[in-house]
């Protein structure tokens, strides 16, 4: 039974690529003393040189997701400013719906124009960092690969001092890929094709589930300088440390081994949301704000309104009885002195109850605040709840279209060893 070798110039693909055409594996500058009748080294497991870059999907995926979401966050900020500034011009100028609206408001939107403008420089800086940094991958994330080794070698057969690879044999990527090799030009073609536009979708999906999420963001208070600020930080640093750990990464060498389902990391997502909030949280208390000292200031605020109302009420009362004891005193035998007092009595108490009024809206409002605010605060916990669930059903989709992926090109490798009429891979 004969033996296939690989030779130098054979077609690899990878799972992760979204270069529609198959590259070609070579070998570092070393002296090749095993050379076939092509005159082509035959190519050991330590021989991953690969002609080009595969343009691998997860940086992609994860800096264009970056992109989607800052412009989620826009739109739905947007969105939202726009619903509260309708609502606000037409609920009343004062009392307990316009005090809700404002401080659903002051919970979930940039406070000022310099705010916002900080806001915007934040986000371009978020944008122009993550086109760096996915140009710099593109390139050179494939260089990984000169690290790693073949799996699968003959062990039978050494050559200066390693072991050769077979048509079986396949490199686990860093990036959560697998690299594998297709003798006849043609399936490699289709095979690269096929991932590519494969891949193409999953990013394309993973760019809407960051727009959708980032949409969420921005209605429910992501949109503050703060809050962009902290999503910058742990993003920029994430992506610069990696992706072997990300959201992005999917191990596709565990599918070979193993069906393993679709798992989602609730847990994992809930102490991310909580260490974001907390740590927004922190900044915002040592500047005097956050959620916890504004539902402080506005409950302070709604007690002292309540207390002046209370006041406003009493002298409005006292004004309303004086008025009245000496509006039921005068006749029409009265002199013009106790009629121009009774009239002043009665302007004075008027305008106590006016006073009253003013205070009773001031005090609705400064309790709409309050209430307002805990609800743009609840706002945001729904807005993390939801954003895991839209998150769980995209990453799901991604899991099952890069299973079907594998499996395809599990069954195209199949094909290609009958078609190379392999008759023995030489174990």
């Amino acid at each position: 039974m004969s033996k296939q070798y690989i030779k130098m110039g054979t077609n690899v693909v990878c799972t992760n690529m979204t270069f529609p055409s198959p590259l070609r594996i070579g070998t570092p500058s070393r002296i090749c003393t095993a050379l076939t009748k092509e005159d082509k080294p035959v190519l050991r497991i330590v021989d991953t040189k690969i002609s080009n870059c595969f343009e691998c999907r997860v940086p992609q995926m994860k800096w264009e997701g970056v992109r989607a979401s800052i412009l989620g966050i826009i739109a739905g900020a947007l969105i939202v400013a726009g619903a509260i500034a309708l609502i606000a011009a037409t609920v009343a100028t004062g009392g307990l719906a316009a005090g809700i609206v404002a401080g659903i408001g002051a919970a979930i939107l940039p406070e000022s124009l310099a705010a916002l403008t900080v806001s915007v420089y934040i986000a371009d800086a978020i944008l122009i960092g993550s086109k760096l940094k996915l140009g710099y991958d593109l390139k050179h994330l494939c260089d990984a690969s000169l690290e790693a080794t073949w799996d699968m070698g003959l062990p039978s057969t050494i050559i200066e001092g390693e072991q050769a690879i077979l048509s079986s044999s396949f490199i686990p990527c860093p990036q959560g890929g697998i690299i594998t090799l297709i003798i006849d030009d043609g399936l490699a073609e289709h095979a690269a094709c096929m991932i590519a536009d494969r891949n193409s979708e999953i990013i394309n999906k993973e760019w809407w589930g960051q727009f959708y999420q980032g949409m969420i963001s921005g209605a429910t208070g992501g949109a503050t300088p703060t809050a962009m600020a902290v999503s910058a930080f742990f993003t920029l640093i994430d992506g610069f440390k990696g992706y072997a750990k990300d959201d992005v990464y999917i191990d596709q060498s565990e599918m070979l081994d193993q069906d393993k389902e679709f798992q989602y990391d609730y847990l994992g997502k809930v102490k991310e949301e909580g260490r974001d909030t907390a740590i927004e949280e922190g900044i915002d208390y040592k500047k005097g704000e956050g959620t916890y000292k504004d539902a402080k200031k506005h409950m302070g605020a709604y007690k002292e309104s309540k207390q002046k109302e209370t006041k406003a009420i009493e002298k409005y009362q006292k004004a309303e009885g004086k008025a009245a004891g000496r509006e039921q005193k005068i006749s029409n035998s009265s002199s013009d002195k106790m009629k121009g007092r009774a009239k002043g009595a009665r302007q004075k108490a008027n305008h106590q109850e006016n006073l009253a009024k003013q205070a009773t809206q001031e005090a609705q409002k400064a309790k709409g605040k309050f209430i307002g605010g805990l609800i743009g605060f609840g706002m945001g916990i729904a807005g993390s709840a939801a954003n895991m669930f839209i998150d769980s059903k995209f990453k799901e989709e991604e899991f099952n279209m890069t299973r079907d992926i594998v499996r395809e090109v599990q069954q195209i490798n199949s094909d290609d060893k009958n078609k190379s009429k392999i008759v023995s891979d030489g174990k």
